[in-house]
């Protein structure tokens, strides 16, 4: 590498190191701030009368957010992801109250001494229950589940599975054994986001709750295997109706709209649906003194240490590498392939391209994703994982057919010319004299999409897949922190992307003709003097 390169590189090194630790004090300065900040004095909510015209959050795709847009027609509505969002909001002065229902927010406020609830619901009261598809099977399914519930009523094990999740002693939340259920008559896959506690969450590596409770002892009970799949709340009532998974079981509650599309079963869990507002200084007592670095301690021992949730984002971790490195590996064959099929001028070839790279490119990529999830795979028992590794092959291949198509461009028609003169065929010339050309001044385009498709990865949450961004999620839904969690998934990904780039640059490197040195230009050929048969 010569002078000029090294020189480059290090003040490249640098500037990212720099750049990464400025991020790094910003966040922890605004997170030790958020931590010691005197909070201003919210305003006095003694009923839902004073939210009339307030700030309220929600749920996407919750019972809340239509019980809210009733309830409070001048109200401004935020739409949020997670209830530990809203918390933060709400710590924030972004909202003035969110809304979810009584069980979480009790045991949010329980861990939470600023928060507290009216005690008034919004509405007349909720069911949950279990979701199937309207189809033959599921219809079955779901009887022979409401049978289960009814049964369990009368035997008090409902009672006891209500005492266990909605109670105060956390040893008897045992962590269920997914894998000793007998599976005599097959598995069943059941959806959930694991975010949603008491309902369904991560504890000790496994997910446990309410539903997790009744559905293991549904499954013993009758025979069933019993298979989990994480996603996002948004796309579990879509995974049933489309077929992806046998049912759900997520806190869903049970509505109108609802049961046009699904079967509910018998309710398992009764409740109503709250606001959750902070308290008074006064009411909320005095504030924890904590130094700066007593603070950070304590959040890294929650994030990492507590229930093991380190290897929460060592799952994550491999998962993200995974989709990335396989749609790398064939993101960049197919782009490949694609070009050498339309670099001759094929009509046919040339015409689909075009419209398959236009269509790829325009589409947002969590929409492209959920597409061939729920619609083109509906049916299918392929993988979140799969599926995103396609939808980001698709992606990449077209950048890679664009690259090779604008670096080709680049090279004088007289070089065909030439080779075709000392008897080259038009593939030997391609790959003997155009292509080493092109590479590099494509290889450098290339690595910036590498970045950009590890940085894409942090959507297929939507899909379910659990990488880093959806593990940072669940372990912000058992934390109620923001900060911490989202640092600790940023330096992570800066890791990644660091890692990924030094690799990505060792293979430009060796790929780079001009960067030879004289021993790679010079190999196979003898320079000794007495083995050239001088005399």
């Amino acid at each position: 590498m010569s002078l000029r390169s090294r020189v480059e590189e290090t003040m490249k090194r640098s500037v990212m190191a720099w750049l990464l630790t400025a991020i790094l004090l910003i966040a922890l300065t605004g997170y030790a701030g958020a931590e010691t900040q005197d909070r201003s004095e919210p305003g006095r909510i003694a009923s839902l009368d004073d939210l009339a015209a307030a700030r309220i959050g929600v749920s996407t795709g919750s019972v809340q957010a239509i019980q809210v847009e009733e309830r409070f027609p001048d109200a401004e509505i935020f739409y949020f992801t997670t209830d530990v969002d809203m918390l933060n909001a709400l710590r924030a002065n972004k909202i003035d109250a969110f809304a979810s229902a009584e069980v979480p927010i009790r045991l949010m406020a329980a861990q939470n001494p600023d928060l507290t609830y009216l005690h008034e619901w919004l509405g007349d009261g909720m069911q949950v229950a279990a979701v199937f598809p309207k189809t033959t099977g599921g219809k079955a399914l779901c009887d022979q589940f409401s049978a289960f519930i009814r049964e369990i009523r009368q035997n008090g094990v409902y009672d006891e599975i209500q005492d266990i999740w909605f109670g105060e002693d956390e040893e008897k939340r045992v962590v269920p054994d997914l894998y000793s259920l007998p599976a005599v008559n097959g598995t069943l896959r059941m959806a959930m986001d694991t975010a949603f506690v008491p309902f369904v969450y991560i504890k000790e590596g496994r997910p446990v709750g309410v539903d997790v409770d009744t559905a293991v002892r549904f499954c013993r009970e009758y025979g069933y295997g019993l298979e989990v799949v994480p996603m996002d709340f948004s796309g579990v009532i879509p995974s049933v109706i489309t077929g992806k998974v046998d049912f759900a079981c997520s806190g869903i509650a049970v509505t109108a709209e609802r049961a046009e599309s699904v079967l509910f079963s018998e309710p398992t869990c009764e409740s109503g649906s709250v606001l959750a507002i902070l308290k008074t200084r006064e009411a909320a007592g005095p504030a924890e003194e904590n130094s700066f670095w007593s603070g950070i301690i304590d959040s890294f021992h929650k994030t990492f240490i507590r229930e093991n949730r380190w290897k929460l984002f060592a799952e994550g971790v491999k998962t993200t590498l995974l989709i990335t490195v396989l749609s790398i590996l064939s993101g960049t064959a197919l782009g490949f392939l694609v070009f050498m099929l339309c670099r001759n001028g094929n009509v046919v070839a040339n015409g689909v391209t075009r419209f398959s790279v236009w269509l790829v490119q325009g589409m947002p990529m969590v929409v492209l994703l959920m597409i061939l999830y729920y619609v083109i795979f509906g049916n299918s028992a392929i993988s979140g994982i799969a599926v995103a590794v396609i939808g980001f092959t698709l992606t990449f291949g077209a950048s890679v057919f664009g690259l090779l198509k604008t670096g080709v461009g680049t090279v004088d028609p007289g070089q065909y010319e030439a080779a075709y003169a000392l008897g080259y065929s038009n593939r030997r010339t391609f790959f003997r004299i155009i292509l080493p050309q092109v590479l590099p001044h494509v290889m450098p385009a290339w690595q910036g999409e590498i970045v950009g498709l590890i940085k894409a990865t942090a959507i297929v949450g939507y899909i379910a897949v659990q990488d880093l961004t959806k593990m940072g999620d669940i372990v912000r839904s058992r934390t109620y922190e923001a900060f911490f969690p989202l640092i600790a998934v940023t330096v992570i990904y800066f890791v990644l992307e660091g890692l990924v780039s030094f690799a990505v640059s060792r293979v430009r490197f060796r790929m780079d003709l001009r960067k030879r040195g004289p021993e790679r230009i010079l190999r196979g050929v003898n320079t000794r003097e007495k083995d050239c048969g001088a005399i």
